[in-house]
């Protein structure tokens, strides 16, 4: 499902949304489209947006009338939820299969999306379908359960504006407590104090137990005190019996069991999130998978809450004090103009990515891409209309990459693109798809349809190479394809280490 179908205030918990097998859809025009889960379920092979009719064919059409009306509701009525029982066609098994489609609708920035999943429905039909949610018991009422705590919190996250972000995420945090049957729910975040990786617990509730947040041993803690599994990007999942003396130092009395879920952004170790209970009862291979998406999406909304709440500071000091706008920089990531990474933040991001290719001794790929006889359109349509073709050849560049591509604005009409974990072959046609789509797309300004093309440099790193100087490889590609007369790829030899 293409990102640009949402706004930025629910791009960051997308991926956590579809790591739980929550399937995000938006209905526009009459269009549904599907995120890589829901496509899955039902047999289609790749992520879809397709007509509403054209889904509603692969319904039994016995059912397609109950289905149809139940979502149209649900769509129209922000807030509202609903579930229909259909048979739906899977083209791979050539067969029906009874699905249970649950759903929510949002207001969102103007949009009305509908969050929801769709789960096989087990046993025999008719007493499913006469039963409903009353005689689900045993394992799918919890199942039932930890999904309704994943629609209240995902709820609550995306629609708490910040001045009220504190009260909804420790709201978050019981009702996270109440379905894991959790006796503790924290977080403790990363920094650096005097070049040693530290951390201290931001948030917490509990109930039964002691609480540590704001104790001193909570507050720049070296990290080396948790799990070192933590740091390698794995849970640390234990009984409190079993676990090393300096652990249990760390936990209030009575407790049990301990979960903890590490969160990474780009690499980064950014913190951890931990879960705990009384009594001996051990967390489920289930449970700690379902956990680690909660995690990831609680440690997103903090992530949020910080960058906007540091934007609104910077902002206030510039408006009170009419100090240099230089001080707001600091804080921004992004171009204005494209909405795409700027070159410093994509400087800092390629960093780690390099770091990565050497641990683990892969290889990576740079672009740089620019646009040809760019002050010809400048100078003959006017600056706004050059603004306008930057950005729609920005928006080219990032529905053609994948979504974990690395893809900034270098300056004026050049952009740059890392790429990682994937072969050249790959990489050349990712880089002709963009050349191509460019070229074929008319940008319009003020009802004038504008031509352009683009001539892209690529290089390729061996596990060693530095940012710097892949991106001096990649230039001279660039170069190359300018000589060669514009518009094509070009990709140049190996870039050595170093």
């Amino acid at each position: 499902m293409s990102n640009k179908l949402f706004s930025n205030h629910i791009l960051a918990l997308l991926d956590v949304i579809n790591t739980y097998s929550l399937g995000l859809w938006e209905m526009e025009n009459n269009m549904i489209s599907l995120d890589q889960k829901a496509c899955a379920l039902i047999g289609l092979e790749n992520v879809k947006a397709m007509a509403f009719e054209d889904f509603l064919n692969l319904v039994d059409p016995g059912d397609r009338h109950e289905l149809a009306v139940t979502l149209q509701q649900v769509i129209e009525k922000p807030g509202a939820s609903g579930s229909v029982d259909c048979r739906v066609f899977i083209k791979k098994e050539k067969n029906y299969r009874w699905l249970r489609i649950m759903g929510k609708s949002y207001l969102n920035q103007g949009k009305k999306i509908l969050l929801g999943t769709a789960q096989p429905v087990e046993g025999k039909v008719v007493e499913y379908l006469t039963a409903k949610i009353d005689a689900m018991t045993g394992e799918l009422d919890k199942k039932s359960r930890l999904n309704q705590c994943i629609f209240e919190i995902t709820e609550v996250l995306l629609n708490t504006d910040d001045a009220a972000f504190e009260q909804g995420f420790q709201s978050c945090l019981k009702s996270i407590a109440k379905a894991f049957a959790l006796a503790r729910v924290y977080l403790y975040k990363n920094h650096l104090v005097d070049g040693i990786l530290c951390c201290t617990e931001i948030y917490e509730w509990c109930e039964g137990v002691e609480p540590t947040l704001g104790e001193d041993f909570t507050k720049d803690m070296p990290l080396h005190a948790w799990p070192k599994v933590l740091e390698q990007g794995q849970n640390y999942n234990s009984l409190i019996k079993d676990a090393p003396q300096q652990i249990c130092d760390l936990i209030p009395q009575g407790i049990g069991s301990i979960l903890l879920t590490p969160v990474f952004l780009k690499d980064l170790f950014w913190g951890f999130v931990g879960f705990e209970r009384t009594g001996d009862c051990p967390f489920s291979q289930d449970e700690e998978s379902t956990l680690d998406s909660v995690a990831l999406l609680l440690a997103n909304s903090v992530i949020r809450f910080d960058l906007n709440k540091n934007l609104y500071l910077a902002v206030d000091k510039i408006n009170t004090t009419s100090i240099r706008a230089e001080v707001l920089e600091k804080f921004a990531y992004t171009d204005a103009l494209t909405g795409l990474y700027n070159r410093r933040h994509f400087m800092e991001l390629a960093q780690s990515v390099i770091e990565k290719a050497k641990r683990f001794e892969s290889v990576c790929y740079a672009m740089i891409l620019d646009l040809d006889f760019f002050k010809k359109v400048n100078d003959t349509y006017g600056h706004l209309a050059g603004d306008e073709v930057l950005k729609g050849a920005s928006a080219v560049m990032k529905n053609t990459l994948r979504s974990y591509d690395l893809l900034a604005r270098y300056g004026g009409e050049e952009f740059v693109v890392l790429i990682s974990d994937t072969v050249e072959e790959d990489v050349l046609h990712l880089a002709d798809r963009i050349r191509d789509s460019i070229a074929n797309t008319s940008f319009v300004y003020n009802d004038t349809k504008i031509k352009c093309t683009v001539s892209i440099g690529v290089a390729k790193g061996l596990p060693g190479s530095t940012i710097t100087g892949l991106l001096e490889k990649a230039d001279k590609a660039l170069y190359m394809a300018k000589e060669l007369g514009r518009n094509r790829v070009i990709i140049e030899p190996v870039s050595q280490p170093g």
